[in-house]
């Protein structure tokens, strides 16, 4: 084999090995409990919610921009 056959064949291995062990150290712990409909309806809240400052009742039409 020829050495940049070679080279490259050991820095295939070498990405692997460290992607492999960052997937093992970064990959986040499962919870020891699953979260409760109040915790999950709370969450949906928060996200979906929207800007409770803004007026969007009796607002105008959205209208696409093209």
């Amino acid at each position: 084999m020829s050495r940049p056959v070679v080279m490259a064949a050991l820095a295939a291995v070498l990405a692997l090995v460290g992607l492999t062990v960052i997937w093992f150290v970064v990959t986040p712990r499962p919870e020891t409990r699953a979260p409760s409909v109040q915790e999950q309806r709370q969450r949906a809240e928060h996200f979906l919610g929207g800007d409770p400052n803004r007026p969007v009742r009796g607002g105008q039409e959205m209208k696409p921009r093209w």
